[in-house]
């Protein structure tokens, strides 16, 4: 059964509605796990080290817990492997996460959806795009379910017209907004082998400045 839905929901990305002035377009893939093709998992939250802001502890702002199911969260079905640590944001929580640096795309392990699950995208310039759970086609009735694959999923965020994404802030209604195996994109090999000859090409002209200032 799980096998059938999930093929049928892996056929193609869904694609969320966003404001018309949104800089990110945004996908949520039924079943699948983090890390997709072109992807790598910077945070798989076996701690809050990369959480920037928002208090932790039971009754506080979130919690980092392998708990499978209960009132405080719920391990995302689809994340792999199940039953490890992972981010569960409480009701009337918020937190904030940070990247390093700006980044192209990211996308991490949902874990039953609500409609009560908030989130904001911040991007270079103090570009913000904000949405709820209810922004994924799924069935009303399956709001919450711990288990369906369509509510446990692969979400993806990708900048659009080059706005970086510096980071992303997490808030829910009531208990819980749970996600797992945070990832980033990375390069492509093309892309890479693009900056290793621009990085060479740098560093020969480097040389040749030098050699000349060195007969000079």
């Amino acid at each position: 059964m799980r096998t059938a839905l999930l093929s049928t929901l892996a056929a193609g990305a869904l694609a969320l509605a966003a404001p018309a002035s949104a800089a990110v377009s945004l996908a949520f893939d039924g079943g699948l796990a983090s890390p997709g093709a072109g992807f790598m998992v910077i945070d798989n939250f076996d701690d809050d080290s990369g959480i920037s802001s928002g208090t932790p502890g039971l009754g506080n702002d979130y919690i980092i817990t392998t708990q499978c199911c209960g009132p405080d969260g719920a391990a995302p079905a689809n994340s792999v492997p199940f039953g490890t640590k992972y981010l569960s944001v409480l009701g009337g929580g918020a937190i904030t996460y940070n990247f390093v640096g700006p980044v192209a795309a990211f996308q991490f392990d949902w874990g039953s959806v609500d409609t009560y699950n908030h989130l904001t995208i911040h991007q270079v310039g103090g570009v913000d795009t904000t949405f709820d759970g209810s922004g994924i086609p799924v069935l009303p009735a399956n709001y919450g379910d711990q288990s369906s694959d369509f509510t446990n999923g692969l979400f993806t965020v990708k900048a659009l017209g080059g706005l970086g994404i510096t980071g992303f802030s997490m808030s829910s209604g009531t208990n819980s907004f749970e996600i797992d195996n945070l990832a980033v994109g990375v390069p492509e090999p093309a892309t890479w082998a693009m900056m290793i000859l621009g990085f060479g090409a740098a560093g020969s002209l480097l040389r040749r400045r030098r050699a000349m200032a060195l007969t000079a």
